[in-house]
């Protein structure tokens, strides 16, 4: 058992922890503030039933390993004291122990007696019966003149002493029956063992938590503390449901969020605020060292040894986001709460999140994108194509980071990672593929005169085809993918061309990267030739 001292309150408290009467107090929690990792909780004490004075509050259940600098006590109607920190697990039948303790105690005590008893019980009934048999076979000795008594010195005749024998083994059996009757009723005396020791377990695991100890002087009736801790065991993680409707160019993106916890506590119908900040991660930029290179003369290095490398020193990276990756959802109907550059939103209904159990998710709100749907595909990668709805994000607040299930016209086609996408950003979101689009890319025959790849020592020369097929029963816009290559040399020397143009060419910015974008009809087979050449020097080789 040890103490930690926080804090002592200036006020002037009358007693101090020994003199005061000590009041144990179950805190209710009832505010649960959750970061990205980490939450803040608080606790409420009702102070109502206790008399006026001054009294040390003992205050148990507290989330073990919880952060002591992070606590903070606000008192109304009362005084704080001095505040101690007490962990560990108080001895058995110590004042310090806490009554749920004592009494899981002495329930297991009561089983452990059961069973003595049981088993005394049972070994009553054997030695019984063990008696019984004794005595038939002192009889049956002395019927047979092993003993000292003469057989002509009984009282009874030969048959009274076989009735003797007959019943004394009588007795002996029925003896052993009520014994192994007894050992039938052992499975249920051991369950109710093990469910003390289980029970034992259970509050011994709750003493083991951090316990409160609080000097109060109660000033008013209606007295409360509210106190707040600090725990890294919980975090929360957007999620997404993406619905397309294709006939209606739309997405419904059905938003939530995923909450865990293994605070040690239950949290019971609590108010929930879901914050954006990060309160156990980095909070300045990493300090930048600096880098003193040097040169040297390599004729003066022994054997020509390669020189020492210059050590310098490395900060540390620690992962940091900007603010603009620290945004959040809106809640609905929550009300939201800014302070300075963080943002919190206020879940609008109670919600119960039990101690190390499943993640939970909750349903936040629904938004609505519109979207230009179309299939897309890479036939030098893929053979089929896939839906593909763009977007842009105007929900006039970033979408977080997260998973999403994705959804298409009613049916769930698998899901995706969502990256930060801020106000105003294009969003693209792949929706599965169309097995009736397919995608081939062929090299020509030059067997049947058809012009594939050329090859000499300083040139090459490659025409491909991409053939596009839509088996299915209704046209779609298409989009095609494909690449040529692009020189990073001024002695490779690359042209190409391609039949049909691509409607457009280095998209974003990707060098090399062609689009070919024209609606297919059901039924219909659409050929694209491109040819690349490439020159270097003589004397030089092509690298991919």
């Amino acid at each position: 058992m040890s103490f930690r001292h926080l804090f002592a309150a200036t006020l002037c408290v009358a007693a101090t922890p020994a003199l005061a009467d000590r009041i144990e107090a179950e805190p209710r929690t009832d505010h649960v503030t959750v970061f990205p990792q980490g939450a803040s909780i608080r606790w409420n004490v009702d102070l109502a039933a206790a008399p006026a004075g001054t009294h040390q509050l003992v205050l148990p259940g507290l989330p073990a390993g919880i952060d002591p600098s992070s606590l903070r006590i606000e008192a109304e109607g009362a005084r704080v004291g001095s505040v101690s920190l007490q962990t560990g697990r108080p001895e058995p039948g110590s004042a310090d122990e806490p009554a749920s303790v004592t009494e899981a105690r002495a329930r297991l005590r009561e089983a452990q007696a059961a069973l003595v008893d049981f088993d005394h019980g049972i070994a009553l009934k054997r030695a019984e019966s063990d008696g019984w048999r004794e005595r038939a076979a002192m009889i049956r000795d002395l019927m047979r003149g092993d003993a000292r008594v003469e057989a002509d010195q009984l009282q009874d005749s030969v048959d009274q002493a076989g009735g003797m024998i007959a019943d004394h083994l009588a007795r002996a059996a029925e003896a052993l029956r009520e014994a192994d009757l007894l050992e039938t009723g052992r499975e249920d005396i051991q369950r109710d063992i093990r469910r003390a020791e289980e029970a034992l377990a259970a509050v011994l695991n709750d003493s083991a938590r951090e316990t409160l100890l609080v000097v109060v002087e109660k000033t008013d009736e209606a007295a409360s503390l509210s106190l707040t801790g600090f725990t890294d065991a919980a975090s929360w993680a957007p999620d997404y449901d993406l619905r397309l409707d294709r006939d209606a160019g739309r997405i419904e993106v059905e938003r939530g969020l995923v909450v865990t916890q293994s605070s040690g506590i239950d949290w019971q119908d609590v108010t929930l605020t879901l914050s954006t900040a990060r309160p156990s991660g980095q909070v300045a930029p990493t300090e930048v060292p600096v880098w003193m290179p040097s040169i040297f003369d390599p004729a003066k290095r022994s054997g020509g040894a390669a020189p020492d490398t210059p050590q310098r020193r490395i900060a540390p990276q620690m992962a940091y986001e900007s603010m603009a990756d620290a945004a959040a959802p809106v809640v609905a109907n929550a009300q939201l709460a800014s302070i300075g550059m963080t943002v919190a939103y206020d879940y609008p209904a109670p919600v119960t999140i039990r101690d190390g159990a499943d993640a939970m998710r909750l349903k936040l709100d629904q938004k609505q994108l519109e979207a230009e749907v179309f299939a897309q595909v890479a036939p030098r990668f893929d053979d089929v194509a896939y839906v593909v709805a763009e977007t842009g994000n105007t929900l006039g607040e970033p979408i977080l980071p997260g998973q999403a299930t994705l959804w298409l016209d009613g049916a769930m086609v698998g899901q995706a990672a969502l990256a930060l996408t801020a106000p105003g950003d294009d969003l693209e979101l792949g929706f599965g593929p169309i097995d009736g689009i397919t995608a081939e890319l062929r090299i020509p025959d030059e067997s049947r005169g058809e012009r594939g790849l050329i090859r000499r020592s300083n040139a090459q020369e490659m025409t491909e085809l991409l053939i596009l097929r839509n088996l299915t029963d209704s046209e779609w816009p298409l989009r095609v993918v494909d690449r040529v290559p692009v020189s990073r040399q001024d002695d490779l020397k690359i042209d190409w061309s391609a039949d049909p143009r691509p409607t457009e060419t280095d998209p974003d910015g990707r060098r090399g990267v062609l689009y070919w974008q024209d609606p297919l009809p059901a039924g219909e087979t659409r050929e694209i030739t491109l040819t690349t050449r490439m020159q270097w020097p003589e004397g030089m080789e092509l690298s991919r």
